[in-house]
């Protein structure tokens, strides 16, 4: 049977294909784009399942899964992310949270087969086939050919609106065992009779995200923002998009002297790392390489302008390597398009120390939530342990850039937290707080107030590099609190 007979035999409804799931089963699902006819699809057979456990990473739509009526038929577990929509499940409890790192899934999968249940069924979204019957993940490979190989059966969502990029960004139809074609399209007529009754700074609100995003993008996340408006800071601060704020300015000029030519370089969505590129941190640097999780918007123009052209790099020499592109914007993601100079690998290679740190000179620049006087880093929970997000690949990008040759890892925050009421840096973190990043890596940290660099310094002297680039208002107690942490 050649692919294209196979693929139309394999070509069902989401209601047909859903039904491969059955009672106890674990069903992954994969992001950011996630196979909403499918979603849809095993939502409604509620009354008819139990005990499925639900293994996502922050999940655009909930379709419902943890409501009352159907807490029978489905269970939640997070990895890597949580998000803004499942935020209020890990909230409440509702919703597990699995601690890992993208490079240790081979060996959870494979190596400790029979220590955690198996993957029953895994679905997620791809490109129609090419001429060969191989499939695109698109702009967001992450870690979803992982999870289709470690499977025992696996539905795809087509969606034609996606781009193709080269690297092993692919699954072929005989991997597959159904396919359910869904594209995702919301015309702009749609969009102007869908917010008509919102207000007005609601309306300008999704207007202005709407600019931002492609296609496919909208039609991703439009429906969800559109029922829960209050996501629309989030979205903002996420994808960097409005004013930018002053503080993001003087980030930028302190983080520029810490870029040299010829660099690799990795800049982590959301928060401060989303503006690097835009405010014209790498601009002045030539020979420049690029290795990372995922990209900020400015990065794919870097890339097109030639600063960014990897000609320095110790392994994929003249390619810029990711495993998403999630954060580009519509003309970058236009441009990646079919372009061999952007690859995409799993997220297992990709986000991996051993590849990270195998580029000499390997710069992560990625955003925290706090810091403490000795040097621990906090990247997930808000003050008091509330859990705000997964690690992502930061702790695999930092460590990989401390142990590079020549490299470093320079953590981004504002000076304060909670529009100013607290400090983001801190003597003790509070109980509850994660330490996403020990205090025996600890490199620089740069807030608006400049970089402290903490490498190879005692904690005393870390007290008072962080205390310097503290906010003012800040700086006394946070002195008082070292000279007590530290009395004899």
């Amino acid at each position: 049977m050649n692919w294209k007979e196979e693929y139309k035999r394999k070509l069902v409804t989401a209601k047909e294909a859903v039904k491969i799931v059955k009672s106890g089963d674990k069903v992954g699902f994969g992001f950011p784009r996630q196979p909403y006819a499918l979603n849809a699809a095993l939502a409604a057979r509620s009354d008819e399942l139990e005990n499925v456990e639900m293994l996502v990473e922050d999940p655009r739509i909930d379709d419902g899964w943890l409501h009352p009526e159907k807490k029978k038929a489905f269970s939640m577990t997070l990895e890597f992310f949580i998000g803004p929509t499942m935020r209020k499940y890990t909230d409440s409890k509702e919703a597990d949270y699995l601690p890992v790192i993208f490079s240790m899934e081979p060996k959870i999968w494979q190596e400790r087969a029979g220590e955690r249940k198996d993957l029953d069924v895994y679905m997620a979204v791809v490109t129609p086939p090419d001429e060969h019957g191989f499939c695109s993940f698109g702009h967001n490979l992450w870690n979803k050919r992982t999870c289709a190989q470690a499977a025992h059966k696996v539905i795809m969502e087509v969606d034609t609106s996606m781009i193709r990029t080269y690297g092993s960004n692919y699954i072929h139809v005989s991997e597959v065992d159904y396919f359910v074609e869904n594209t995702l399209t919301v015309p702009q007529e749609k969009l102007d009779e869908a917010i008509a009754n919102f207000s007005p700074q609601e309306q300008a609100g999704l207007r202005e995200i709407w600019s931002y995003f492609t296609p496919q993008q909208r039609a991703e996340h439009f429906p969800y923002l559109m029922k829960d408006t209050s996501l629309i800071p989030s979205y903002r601060r996420i994808f960097g998009i409005g004013e930018i704020d002053p503080r993001l300015k003087a980030i930028a000029e302190n983080v520029k002297p810490l870029i040299h030519d010829g660099d690799c370089i990795q800049v982590g969505v959301a928060g401060v790392g989303s503006y690097l590129a835009r405010l014209g941190v790498f601009d002045d640097r030539v020979d420049l390489g690029y290795h990372g999780e995922m990209a900020s918007r400015g990065i794919g123009n870097l890339i097109e302008a030639g600063v960014i052209n990897g000609r320095r790099k110790t392994i994929h020499k003249g390619k810029a390597i990711f495993d998403s592109l999630e954060g580009f914007g519509p003309e970058e993601l236009e441009y990646a398009n079919n372009n061999p100079l952007i690859e995409l690998y799993d997220a297992e290679y990709v986000v991996n120390i051993n590849t990270i740190s195998s580029n000499a000179n390997m710069v992560a620049m990625n955003t925290i939530m706090s810091v403490d006087l000795t040097g621990q880093i906090n990247c997930e929970t808000t003050f008091g342990g509330r859990m705000i997000n997964g690690t992502g690949g930061q702790p695999e990008s930092y460590i990989g850039a401390v142990i590079s040759p020549g490299g470093r890892a320079i953590s981004l925050l504002y000076s304060t937290a909670l529009d100013g009421a607290v400090s983001a840096i801190v003597p003790r973190f509070e109980p509850g707080t994660m330490v996403t990043i020990p205090r025996y890596l600890a490199d620089y940290v740069v807030t608006e107030y400049g970089v402290a660099r903490l490498m190879g310094k005692p904690v005393k002297q870390r007290a008072e590099e962080l205390i310097s680039i503290a906010h003012p208002d800040f700086r006394v107690e946070l002195r008082k609190a070292a000279q007590d942490f530290f009395r004899h």
